[in-house]
């Protein structure tokens, strides 16, 4: 009996274990890091490495720097995504008005120097 519980729990252990590699790991959100920060404008450092995403935020209005560029999916809050794809040395101001989501959906790390006028 006391045989039967150990192969019993020992299978679902393993089982457990199993499905836990198989499944996709969740992505991990990073935050930008602030490098410089005054009266009228914030300077952020975004870093997105290929599968991590960054939260969703109101990004209208800022400026971008691509130092590396790579493409990203958008979510915005009504499910909606779209992809975009940014060159290193490009810079642009943001006209999207409604918040979303970013991730990294390239193979390569994604740089960016974001400018966010007060």
């Amino acid at each position: 009996m006391i045989a039967l519980k150990t192969v019993s729990c020992t299978a679902v252990v393993i089982a457990s274990v199993a499905l836990m590699a198989a499944s996709p790991a969740a992505a991990q959100t990073v935050a930008p890091k602030k490098v410089f920060d005054n009266e009228k404008l914030t300077i952020f450092d975004n870093r997105l490495k290929p599968g991590e995403e960054s939260a969703s935020a109101n990004r209208g209005g800022m400026i971008y720097y691509y130092i590396k560029g790579g493409t990203v999916e958008r979510t915005f809050p009504d499910g909606t995504k779209t992809s975009v794809t940014r060159k290193t040395g490009e810079s642009f101001q943001n006209p999207e008005k409604r918040p979303y989501a970013v991730k990294n959906t390239g193979t390569s790390t994604i740089d960016v120097i974001s400018i966010q006028l007060k």
